[in-house]
């Protein structure tokens, strides 16, 4: 680990054991990379469905990917900007494994599903969640101890938002109430900033970078970005000279499979060099160079990425086909919340008895009694289901020709 990084930085939320072998950063990330959680994603969708085809990208690739990128981005700057290994390529690393964890079932659908679910128990938000596996549910013992414990700079790294829910407009890009006292541990309770760090705007970056290429990619591969329907979509748009000249060279790789691989991956490139670094004034870059500097991507780069993520939305995620899907994830978790959880704060049931055991004890133990506690539990049940494992339980209850006694919920 370089001298970028100070005792602040690598405080850690809780004592941990030291590691003779591996810093304090690399055990942020392999605490990740070893999670059940992180496992979880393999079945989560990215765009299509998780085993549609084996060559659609999931969750969990689509983390690898992001890691990779942010690795790339780290080595450039690196070597561009500060001519040593300064900015830390493992901690990095670990932050972008880690920035979807808290990802329901069926993406961005599902994600505003249960947040509507829960508009009277604090609301639901990936990276709200995400921050939640990270500081509480990661690594669960028998003793209570939970949590990875992670160091000040990788739980800093993945807070993309820093608003409370009761603060913001509860549409989303928030954090649950109740993690203030993770902004004020980021921040070494010198107050409340927005700002994110260095390494988050890294990771930020990179995941604009994956998903506005893979998407595409996923799209080409799945029929949806043809020559026809990508010259259909051009003519309804209002598209300057640049932009129309970058249309016209996805339209010329769109002929065969090789040339488009080959375009998007030269994009990658581009895009991971189209930025430098720069400093900042901020109230915490004299406690750390993680707030001294910032990323600024160049606006011809930033332009072009839009421009692609544009494209997929418009052409992949508004199809009939992908509504519909988002149309029946949103329905099996309204369902399954609300025969879980009946009513609301003032007069709710609970129908306990087809809960899993485990999700029935927690509530029984710390929450019978309160709406908010109890809601928060069975939306953190649904939440870390799969888009495999919640069909199933879904079917479980609901399909009169479906399981026997022996099936695992």
């Amino acid at each position: 680990m370089s001298d970028f990084y100070n005792r602040f930085d690598t405080e850690t939320l809780g004592e941990r054991h030291a590691d003779p072998y591996r810093s304090v950063f690399q055990v942020d990330r392999d605490r990740v990379l070893y999670s059940a959680a992180f496992r979880r994603l393999q079945n989560k969708t990215q765009v299509f469905k998780s085993g549609a085809h084996d060559f659609y990208r999931t969750r969990l690739t689509h983390s690898l990917e992001v890691a990779q990128i942010g690795r790339s981005i780290v080595n450039y700057i690196n070597k561009t900007r500060f001519a040593y290994a300064a900015v830390d390529s493992d901690l990095v690393e670990g932050i972008c494994l880690a920035h979807d964890l808290g990802n329901p079932p069926y993406g961005h659908a599902g994600e505003a599903m249960l947040n509507d679910l829960m508009k009277d128990a604090g609301g639901f938000e990936g990276n709200a969640q995400t921050l939640k596996i990270i500081s509480e549910q990661l690594h669960e013992d028998p003793e209570g101890n939970s949590g990875m414990k992670p160091s000040r700079a990788f739980l800093d790294g993945i807070l993309k938002y820093k608003i409370l829910w009761s603060d913001s407009n509860k549409k989303g890009k928030f954090l649950y109430d109740n993690q203030r006292i993770y902004l004020d541990y980021v921040n070494g309770g010198r107050g409340q900033f927005g700002d994110r760090s260095l390494e988050c705007q890294i990771m930020n970056w990179a995941d604009d970078v994956a998903y506005s290429l893979h998407d595409l990619s996923n799209g080409y591969l799945a029929g949806f970005i043809t020559r026809r329907d990508v010259e259909k979509w051009a003519a309804a748009q209002i598209l300057g000279p640049a932009e129309q000249q970058d249309l016209e060279t996805v339209l010329k790789k769109l002929g065969h499979r090789e040339d488009f691989d080959r375009f998007l991956a030269s994009r990658a490139g581009k895009f991971i060099e189209g930025l430098q670094v720069r400093d900042r004034e901020h109230p915490l870059a004299a406690l750390s160079n993680r707030y001294r500097y910032e990323i600024v991507v160049d606006e011809e780069v930033r332009r072009e990425n839009a421009l692609y993520k544009r494209l997929a939305v418009d052409i992949i995620f508004r199809s009939p086909q992908l509504e519909q899907l988002e149309f029946k994830g949103r329905y099996i978790l309204k369902r399954l919340f609300e025969t879980y959880l009946q009513g609301g704060p003032k007069d709710f049931s609970l129908n306990a008895s087809i809960l899993p055991a485990a999700l029935r004890e927690k509530i029984r133990q710390n929450a019978e009694d309160d709406y908010v506690a109890i809601a928060r539990r069975i939306c953190d049940h649904i939440a870390e289901q799969t888009d495999i494992s919640l069909p199933r339980i879904y079917k479980r209850l609901f399909d009169p020709d479906y399981g026997s006694f022996y099936d695992l919920v």
